[in-house]
């Protein structure tokens, strides 16, 4: 099998693909148990829920009609929760959302039976989020909201509307067209990634 992965150097919303997610022996279609990435429950956090807002405003109004307010590791998310453990975005042949409407560590995580066929400079992909322009957004995002006396979706929606225009000129000026795009693949036993 030819395994294939594509980092698109996007300077506001990076992303990594492969297409070894559709043969891990851990997806949806091969293991009931839905275990792996695809069990992940994904967490939008406040710089995704404002890019959402203005690119995507059907799944941000899915996402927030539909997804529970919590604290995590990146402040103030949406979690959003399907069944048992299950990502409601996931399909058999991977995520369902738009590559940039996707969570950071969706975007960014590759796990390590898949980045084994990889190039050396996947795994630090998700540690350069921590440093970045979007992750510095969130953190402005986080500082401005009061969480203290517990949060309801639609107090939270007049936040994302609120900073939204600000949010927009700050980016405005990023460029997003065709970016970079770099692509490695390699040649390897199906075998040898089914037994991580």
């Amino acid at each position: 099998m030819l395994a294939e992965f594509k980092i698109i150097n996007d300077p506001l919303r990076p992303s990594i693909c492969t297409n070894l997610c559709s043969v891990c022996c851990r997806n949806a279609a091969n293991d009931p148990k839905k275990l792996g990435c695809c069990s992940y429950e994904p967490e939008f956090c406040l710089f995704d829920l404002v890019f959402l807002y203005l690119n995507y405003p059907d799944i941000y109004t899915l996402i927030l009609s539909k997804g529970q307010i919590i604290e995590g590791y990146n402040g103030i998310m949406v979690e959003m929760k399907s069944g048992f453990n299950h990502c409601p975005f996931a399909s058999n042949t991977g995520c369902m959302l738009p590559k940039d409407a996707a969570t950071p560590l969706c975007r960014l995580y590759v796990c390590r039976e898949a980045a084994k066929f990889g190039p050396p400079q996947i795994e630090a992909r998700f540690d350069e989020y921590f440093s970045s322009k979007e992750y510095n957004l969130n953190n402005d995002l986080n500082s401005k909201l009061n969480y203290e006396d517990g949060m309801s979706s639609s107090r939270l929606d007049n936040f994302i509307k609120e900073c939204s225009p600000t949010i927009k000129a700050m980016i405005s000026g990023v460029n997003r067209i065709d970016p970079p795009t770099e692509t490695f693949t390699k040649e390897i036993p199906i075998e040898d990634f089914r037994l991580f």
